[in-house]
């Protein structure tokens, strides 16, 4: 007799394909992190200006304005090196993570703020930002969660 806890799923949680999933997030996140970097730095002028409308971080927006995009493309590449990609991921999850607080703290506080993400990103309402940022914060957090090594 048969049970159903040793009937086989429609999805085996094999070595192969847990490294697959994770490949798949780290590689959504460089997806990411390269195209609002990439944004950020083509607009950089605008970018530092929008900082300045920014509470808690308006007089460090010169700072802020080189340093998000840079620190996006170093996780990008952490992610993209083998050796490197369970790093990558916990950057990710920190970064995703202050990203969230803020945006909360933004929308709680400071609602009528422009975004300075770029590109179709910057289309999102905060709420919808939110609900983004907490995707890739699950995917962050999943990805760690199946990496072995």
């Amino acid at each position: 007799m048969e049970t159903s806890i040793n009937k086989p799923g429609l999805f085996l949680w094999t070595e192969k394909n847990k490294r697959i999933i994770f490949d798949a997030i780290t590689y959504l996140f460089v997806l990411l992190f390269v195209y609002t970097a990439g944004g950020k730095l083509i607009t950089i002028e605008t970018f530092k200006d929008v900082l300045t409308k920014y509470p808690l971080i308006s007089d460090y927006n010169t700072i802020i304005a080189y340093l998000v995009p840079i620190t996006e493309l170093l996780v990008s590449a952490l992610l993209i090196i083998p050796a490197t990609k369970k790093y990558g991921i916990m950057a990710s999850l920190g970064l995703m993570t202050l990203f969230i607080i803020y945006i909360i703290y933004m929308f709680l506080f400071k609602q009528e703020l422009p975004c300075s993400c770029g590109g179709i990103i910057s289309k999102l309402s905060w709420k919808q930002h939110i609900w983004f940022n907490s995707i890739f914060l699950f995917l962050s957090i999943f990805g760690l969660i199946i990496y072995k090594k």
